[in-house]
């Protein structure tokens, strides 16, 4: 009896062993499970803020890739464009501050200094209309692969056309001619019966083409211009 009973200590002291030690690996494993785990969801996170930083100063660099244009006409300011974004529009003509934010129905308003609406920018597959703060139709513009159509009627009767040519822009109504847009490096000219338009861009765009169509009021030219410009159409 007293020869069995140390074996027997050995063998439970044995075993006893072999259980502590499972039990200390499986909860190293746990942690190190739970460490893993933890890792991962903090590297999807770091990697969703890296895209989202990414996306904003995507965003942010296009919009100030904008250069302001200063117009002049016949060297005397007509207006300008301070800043052009998706989310808002800075216009100066005739000494008026004319600020365009974007609303939440997927309209562009345009609001004078004392934040009063003057007229509202609907967007459409083609192009986009200019129209008054009821929603009555002011202006239609209509953006084609070759040329831009300006008319102020929705079915776009005998509208403006602006359209390139060798290099320049010429802007006409039923075969008349009003107007043309130079460019020589960074200095443009548009001749109109008004008279001569200056300004500088880098920007070679149709949008200029609308300063020479007098019939439309200069606040709602500038307008037209800018909205053009974000597209660079």
């Amino acid at each position: 009896m007293n020869k069995k009973t140390p074996l027997l200590y050995k063998i439970s002291f044995f075993w006893g062993v072999v259980l502590l030690s499972s039990l200390i690996l499986s909860a190293c494993g746990n942690k190190n499970s739970n460490n893993t785990e933890n890792n991962t969801v903090t590297n999807q996170e770091n990697a969703s803020t890296t895209s989202n930083q990414s996306t904003s100063t995507s965003a942010s660099s296009s919009s100030s890739t904008f250069t302001p244009l200063d117009i002049k006409l016949d060297d005397k300011s007509f207006g300008s464009i301070a800043s052009i974004g998706e989310n808002e529009t800075n216009i100066t003509v005739k000494d008026q501050n004319i600020t365009g934010r974007l609303s939440k129905n997927d309209k562009t308003k345009y609001y004078n200094a004392s934040g009063d609406v003057i007229a509202e920018v609907k967007y459409k597959e083609t192009g986009f209309k200019l129209r008054k703060p009821d929603g009555t139709l002011l202006w239609k513009i209509k953006v084609k692969e070759n040329k831009v159509k300006v008319s102020d009627n929705a079915e776009n009767q005998n509208p403006y056309e602006i359209k390139k040519k060798e290099g320049r822009y010429k802007i006409k109504r039923m075969e008349k001619e009003y107007g043309k847009v130079t460019f020589d490096g960074n200095q443009v000219k548009i001749k109109s019966e008004s008279g001569t338009y200056k300004l500088e861009s880098n920007t070679d765009s149709y949008a200029y083409g609308v300063l020479v169509i007098d019939e439309i009021p200069a606040e709602h030219r500038m307008i037209i211009i800018a909205e053009l410009l974000k597209g660079k159409k």
